[in-house]
Formats: C-alpha cells, structure tokens, sequence
C-alpha cells in the first residue's frame, strides 16, 4: 500500500482511486496507529501533520481529507489517548465553521465514532461538539450576510444531529453534555453576539430530542446568567415617581429600546437620560437580546404545548435564584412573560406559590 505522505500529492490521491478499497485504507491506518506503539511513527507524524488545519483547500486536498477522516472513523478503536494524543490534539483543532460540508460530515463521523467506541472520550467528543455552538471570533460578524446565515444553518444543524445520535448510541452521554455546555457558557464579559448565539443553542437542546434529559439543566443556565448581568446594571432612578412606566410590557411589543424614540421629546429628563444610559449600556444590551430569547423561547413552548412544563422549571429557579437576588430588576420578568401567555394556568398557579411563601413562617424575611 505505501506509506502516507502529507507532501506526495500522487501517493494522497491513490486514496481515491479503486487502488485502495474502503476496508484496505482501514487496515491501512490502524496499522499506522499500532506502529505508533512500538516506535515507529513516522507515517504517523506525517498523518497528524496534515490533519493541522490549512486554509483554501483545492479540491484534491479536500477529497484526501475526507478520505482520510472517513478511514479513520473506521480505525477509531485502535486511536490511544496517551500514544495518540498529537492526532487527537490535530483533530480538535478542526472547526466545521472553515470547511464545506463534505468535510464536515467525514469530521463529524469521526467524532460519533469515537464517542461510541470507548466511554473515556465521550466527554472529549461532546466537548468538541459544544464547541460548535459559537464560530471562531473572526467569522462572527460574517453571520448577519447571507451565506454567513446559510453556513450557521449548515454546522448548526449538523451539531445537533450529531448530538442525537451519540445520545442514541450512549445513553448516559446527555447526562455528561450538560454540565460541559454550562462549563463552556460564555461569561457576561463576552460579545453580546457570542453570548445570545450560544444560548440559542441551549435553548435548541432543550426542545430538542435530548431536552427531556438536558431541559432542566438549560433553563436555570439561562435564568442564571439574566440575573448576572441584571444585578450589574445601576439604574438608580428606578424608583422614581416619573420612572414608574419603564416597565410596562405588552404581549406583542418585545422589542429593544430605540434611540430614536418618537417620544424622547415629551419625556421627562430624569427617564430620558434613564433610557440613553441604558442605551449606551453593553451589559443592558447583552441583557435585552437574552430576554427577548427567552420572551421567544416561551411564545415557541406555549405553540407545542409545553408551557406548563417549562414554566414548572422556570419556578424552581426563580424561587432558588431569583427571588432573594439584590437588586433584580429585570430577571423575574421572564415569570411574568410565562404568565401573560397563559394566565389562568402559569398565572394561577404563580400567584400561589407566591402567597404560600409568603404566610410560610418557615422562609426567612427576605423571601417572605
């Protein structure tokens, strides 16, 4: 068969050739992997070398890689983490976000493979995967252009499969996916983009096929990290008398303070200059844009049916978290939201849960 060369482009292309059936190139790589064992690695460092990412791949690079994660796949039983660990090291340097989606697919293989064939990579795997949630920094901004969209749609959909599947083929995998998304959160220092793109794929996870294991976790995540960042907005004229309207929300009007507001005019200076340092606040928009995530997130759980459930985790959280917050000013509107939508249920039910505490000499002063 001959050996790998990363830079013998005639030796790469037999791979795609009838030279070379699909169980030879198999045999081929786990004999590489073994070699390793015993000192011989120099097919082995060649192989690792070109799975380094590269950019502008031509079309023969792109079929020899595609051929070689593919072969891989099949040889993952004989991948060792300690003999192996630079070809693991390679790998987890790919992102899908730079690749079409031949590549994706051969790499995304590789991953569910691996996460099947030993338990000990799971967490490497899904940790991989999470990682996903998010493009490298400089292809953020590319996301609001059109094939910047159609690329997220792309990896996006494929991460999610990919998850589902490895979840079909390790049960326990959901139980160790979600304590690795909340590790891997964005913090409230972040870009706000980066921020509300990773909780739209927490909140994917939750109405996915996996949320009746990952939803419990996810929700609280989210209600979490509202009150991080609510607690670090100053707004210290919020109780006064002219501010009493600031919080007045309509069902339909979920929508983010503009600086052209038709009636800045007639407002009063003290909430007119309220508004234009929430404006010019990151935090506060960082905030907006998560609310308005959950504010949607609900509005979906009502249309399938699962408001209920949701509004019951929703609660749990409140009263552990939110509830006996310091300055929350805006966190527990996502209660209210759940009740606006339904009113006779989640509302009902709110209300009572509130006055129970409330009489309960039990809970302390401050929740009371």
């Amino acid at each position: 068969m001959g050996r790998v060369q990363v830079n013998n482009k005639e030796e790469f292309s037999q791979m795609e050739n009838d030279d070379f059936s699909d169980s030879q190139l198999v045999r081929h790589f786990r004999g590489v992997l073994v070699a390793v064992t015993t000192g011989d690695r120099e097919n082995y460092d060649e192989l690792v070398g070109y799975l380094h990412p590269k950019k502008n791949l031509n079309p023969d690079e792109v079929a020899i890689l595609v051929t070689t994660l593919k072969a891989l796949s099949g040889a993952v039983s004989y991948i060792d983490s300690v003999h192996h660990e630079s070809l693991l090291f390679a790998v987890s340097r790919m992102s899908l976000w730079n690749y079409g989606i031949d590549i994706m697919d051969a790499l995304l293989e590789l991953i569910i493979s691996l996460a099947a064939s030993n338990g000990k990579y799971i967490d490497w795997c899904l940790e991989m995967l999470v990682k996903h949630f998010v493009p490298p920094f400089y292809l953020l901004d590319s996301l609001r252009q059109e094939n910047g969209i159609d690329r997220k749609n792309k990896v996006l959909s494929r991460v999610h499969a990919a998850l589902k599947e490895i979840a079909d083929l390790v049960p326990l995998a959901p139980l160790r996916l979600s304590p690795i998304v909340i590790q891997k959160m964005p913090s409230v220092f972040s870009k706000e983009t980066e921020i509300v793109m990773y909780v739209e794929n927490m909140l994917r996870l939750e109405s996915g096929a996996i949320g009746e294991t990952v939803g419990s976790i996810m929700l609280p995540a989210l209600v979490d990290r509202l009150l991080e960042l609510d607690v670090e907005i100053g707004w210290d004229g919020i109780l006064q008398e002219d501010a009493k309207g600031i919080f007045e929300m309509e069902l339909e009007d979920v929508t983010e303070f503009a600086d052209e507001d038709e009636n800045c005019d007639s407002m009063p200076p003290s909430e007119l200059l309220n508004r234009k340092n929430l404006q010019g606040n990151l935090v506060v928009e960082k905030l907006d844009s998560l609310m308005v995530l959950a504010f949607l997130h609900l509005e979906s759980c009502q249309s399938s049916g699962r408001l209920t459930e949701v509004f019951d985790t929703l609660l749990a959280s409140f009263q552990r978290t939110v509830l006996n917050a310091y300055k929350s000013k805006f966190t527990q509107y996502v209660m209210f939201y759940a009740c606006a939508l339904d009113p006779e249920g989640c509302g009902v039910k709110f209300a009572m849960v509130l006055a129970d505490m409330f009489g309960c000499d039990v809970n302390p002063p401050i929740t009371r």
